[in-house]
């Protein structure tokens, strides 16, 4: 009876555990959803304030975008004023040279001096052209070379196998140095093979390479003097175009309406020596290609002369640089 007795005591004190147990964990499922309900409040505000941030975010960038777009027609605007305004000087100085008879500055004209050393500088050029220039010659100097390392590389190699070689055969299978030649045997017979598997690709590619170098020293026999002629030429024209756009600008004479509309009326501050020397360049350009456009500059391409076609795009990307305004 005393037994039954304390039986039902233990599980009474046991269901009071567990009765304050749930209580308390009541008490945490309770806390925990207030928590919930906070954090679910929290989350709304951020959400708003995201959503608030985000339509800014599209406003500035929608305004910024409408700012550039204002900024872009406003520099348009500004360019065909300043268009507009170039042509009106331009017109309006032409006029008034006009009035008093001043004519502009023959600055392309050919006379017999002139006229014979654009042609030999033409020449000079036509005969550069057959020649190799020096990087090309230098890729076919490299390709006989690597033959040239990986003969001397199979020849070391095969020396150094060789001689492990006779080291195996010099010595006892089980001894310290016959394993030792016998990895480093292996070792130098693998590289010895990776060797003579490039070997003939090197070699064809050599052969082709002495033969295109042996081809330009001879094309130089015969081409050299006149490229050296063409390039003297080119010079000494060059120098006299210098002189004569030099005098020009001294004098404050009326230049020519092809260099006014390239690259403006005359040089302007730290501009000057660049200017002088692309305007020099294009009427090179002029006299030698015999270009006689009175308003466009590099006149007519020119695209079964490749020379010709590399100096214009040199010009044409000189110009764009230094041209004073969007003209």
């Amino acid at each position: 009876m005393s037994y039954s007795t304390y039986n039902s005591q233990d599980l009474e004190q046991t269901v009071n555990r567990l009765q304050q147990r749930v209580a308390s964990l009541a008490d945490e499922v309770d806390e925990q959803r207030d928590r919930h309900r906070s954090l679910d409040v929290d989350v709304e505000i951020v959400g708003d304030r995201v959503t608030t941030l985000e339509s800014t975010v599209d406003e500035t960038q929608e305004a910024q975008q409408q700012l550039a777009d204002d900024l872009r027609e406003e520099m348009e605007a500004v360019a065909s004023a300043v268009r507009d305004l170039a042509a009106t000087v331009g017109w309006v100085e032409r006029r008034l040279r006009a009035e008093k008879t001043i004519a502009p500055a023959q600055l392309d004209t050919v006379d017999a001096t002139v006229r014979e050393l654009a042609e030999r500088s033409r020449q000079g050029q036509q005969s550069a052209a057959v020649l190799l220039d020096q990087p090309a010659r230098a890729v076919h100097q490299r390709r006989i070379d690597e033959l040239a390392r990986l003969e001397e590389q199979i020849e070391q190699t095969t020396t150094a196998a060789l001689a492990h070689s006779a080291t195996l055969a010099a010595t006892e299978p089980s001894s310290e140095a016959h394993v030792q030649a016998a990895t480093a045997y292996r070792t130098f017979a693998r590289a010895l093979g990776g060797y003579r598997t490039q070997l003939p690709a090197a070699r064809t590619a050599a052969i082709d390479a002495r033969r295109a170098l042996h081809l330009d020293d001879r094309h130089r026999e015969v081409h050299g003097p006149q490229v050296m002629t063409g390039e003297s030429a080119r010079a000494q024209l060059r120098a006299r175009m210098r002189t004569r756009l030099d005098a020009a600008v001294a004098e404050g004479a009326l230049l020519p309406a092809w260099l006014i509309l390239a690259l403006g009326h005359q040089p302007v501050g730290e501009d000057v020596a660049q200017w002088m020397d692309t305007a020099t360049s294009l009427l090179a350009y002029r006299v030698t290609y015999e270009v006689i456009d009175p308003v466009v500059a590099l006149g007519p391409g020119a695209y079964d002369d490749p020379q010709r076609e590399t100096w214009r795009e040199e010009l044409e990307r000189r110009l764009k640089a230094r041209r004073h305004w969007p003209i």
